[in-house]
């Protein structure tokens, strides 16, 4: 189910530029949410949605390009457990040495992200649909406040992973040279 054609458009956008920085497993997830933009936006009565319904009935049509949207509708109906997965590639992929602290960030990444998309998707509408605007910028909102709300709620959870990771290791991560070097305070030097 997609909670926001905005939300998925951003997402998808983000999803791809993880892939072409490296994070191979991003990918299924970025063509599973642009399917998902696609699917949405053939819902509407507009000429660009009724241009998009037309070309997927063209490719609907062909044996091959009907056998590829198969997978393609695969990867938009579970873009969570692709999520799983690209994280489990992640730790699979990460240095032996690192993949215990890599596992556990990315287990409180997930349960951030779940934990603050499933908040949003019970509660988020009852409190935007009160806002005083033109309730045609609703949905529009909804996805914004919805992806900013799931990467901050990820960010968290990894944040707490990677605290947790540092515990069970016995020691904080080290502060760089230039953090180490630099005072908290520096005092007010009166003669400049």
């Amino acid at each position: 189910m997609v909670y926001s054609p905005v939300a998925s458009v951003i997402f998808s956008v983000r999803n791809g530029g993880k892939t072409s920085a490296g994070d191979i497993g991003r990918l299924p997830v970025t063509v599973g949410q642009a399917a998902s933009v696609v699917k949405a936006s053939a819902q509407y009565g507009n000429p660009f949605s009724r241009t998009i319904k037309q070309g997927l009935r063209i490719l609907n049509s062909d044996y091959v390009a009907r056998n590829l949207g198969k997978v393609v509708k695969f990867a938009s109906d579970n873009i969570n457990p692709l999520i799983v997965v690209s994280s489990g590639i992640k730790v699979a992929m990460a240095d032996k040495e690192q993949r215990k602290d890599v596992l556990i960030a990315e287990a409180g990444c997930l349960a951030g992200m779940f934990a603050g998309e499933g908040w949003m998707k019970k509660n988020l509408a009852k409190y935007l649909d009160k806002i005083p605007m033109n309730k045609k910028w609703i949905p529009i909102l909804k996805g914004i406040v919805f992806v900013t709300g799931s990467i901050t709620s990820s960010l968290i959870g990894e944040k707490i992973g990677k605290k947790v990771a540092e515990f069970f290791n016995g020691k904080p991560q080290e502060k760089s040279s230039a953090q180490a070097q630099t005072p908290i305070y520096n005092p007010l030097n009166y003669r400049a």
